[in-house]
């Protein structure tokens, strides 16, 4: 067993292996994405783990996302950007062919792209389990106004979400709501992140700075 299978086998061992998920037609993204993500979709398919704090997808599935956020970028491309899964606010989490891992939060209009920013790429199986290991991260979460986390409380209130769905404020912040567990309710995911994507400019970040600062627009 090579150290990105070791590294697999970890993730299904702290979060559980994907439940309800579809089948991925592993052929077609063959050489889209790391051959590690194609050993997790053969192994486990595509699902909810963590109690629905993230879910894994069929990128097909989620490509129309892909194509609203980065269209008209010149680095990077839509068609070269790969959902693999996303939280349960609808944070991306994507692999691009050229420049590896990256993550699209749609509430906050932001992006990153640690390897576009930096220049550097790495090993791109060990990149990519080190981007899946990380899906319990408090940033795939999201804030009331007193900076405190709503997951819990929202799975509490409304209930857990299925396969396709996620949480999110009504109306949306873009659109002058407000962060309160109150303003929350279960969206079918695709419907909600499009309607996310084309609410504001999305940003590219750099969060290696601190704090955080942008770098230009998606699509500039």
């Amino acid at each position: 067993m090579n150290e990105y299978q070791v590294r697999l086998a970890s993730i299904v061992e702290d979060f559980g292996v994907p439940k309800g998920g579809e089948a991925v037609d592993i052929e077609r993204h063959r050489g889209q994405v790391p051959d590690a993500v194609i050993e997790f979709w053969a192994q486990y398919g595509t699902g909810i783990v963590l109690d629905g704090y993230f879910q894994f997808c069929d990128p097909a599935r989620y490509a129309s996302i892909m194509q609203v956020v980065f269209d008209g970028d010149n680095e990077i491309r839509p068609e070269q950007t790969h959902a693999l899964g996303f939280g349960a606010f609808g944070t991306i989490v994507a692999w691009n062919e050229v420049y590896q891992d990256v993550a699209i939060n749609l509430v906050n209009g932001q992006v990153s792209c640690p390897s576009l920013v930096s220049g550097k790429t790495f090993d791109p199986d060990m990149a990519v389990t080190s981007q899946l290991m990380m899906i319990d991260d408090p940033t795939l979460d999201e804030y009331d106004a007193k900076v405190k986390k709503l997951f819990k409380p929202a799975s509490a209130k409304l209930g857990k979400l299925g396969v396709g769905q996620i949480y999110g404020f009504k109306p949306i912040l873009a659109l002058g709501g407000n962060r309160v567990l109150e303003n929350l309710t279960i969206y079918d995911a695709l419907p909600h992140m499009a309607i996310l994507a084309q609410a504001h400019e999305m940003q590219l970040m750099d969060n290696a700075a601190f704090p955080p600062r942008p770098v230009r627009v998606i699509g500039s």
